[in-house]
């Protein structure tokens, strides 16, 4: 029911569907983010070479309940500009 807020180093991506992800890691700790489908991402200004490994992303989003170090975005900050994915 409460949103989170990470910022990481992506470590991995993908952009495929049915969803993107992006694995950053936060203070030594991996997460996995779920991200939305690629159409909407790139419909919204996030194309994918924006989830380079090594770039730093800012996510909010909602943890998993049963999956621990999983979150779903709802939006994503890349080099200043965010991106609402939901």
């Amino acid at each position: 029911k409460k949103t989170v807020e990470y910022t990481g180093v992506i470590k991995e991506s993908g952009y495929e569907n049915p969803h993107g992800f992006v694995n950053i890691e936060v203070d030594k700790q991996l997460w996995h983010i779920v991200l939305a489908p690629p159409s909407r991402m790139e419909s919204r200004g996030l194309p994918k070479d924006k989830l380079k490994v090594g770039n730093t992303v800012t996510i909010v989003g909602y943890p998993h309940r049963e999956i621990k170090n999983e979150v779903r975005a709802e939006r994503i900050t890349i080099d200043g500009k965010t991106t609402e994915l939901r």
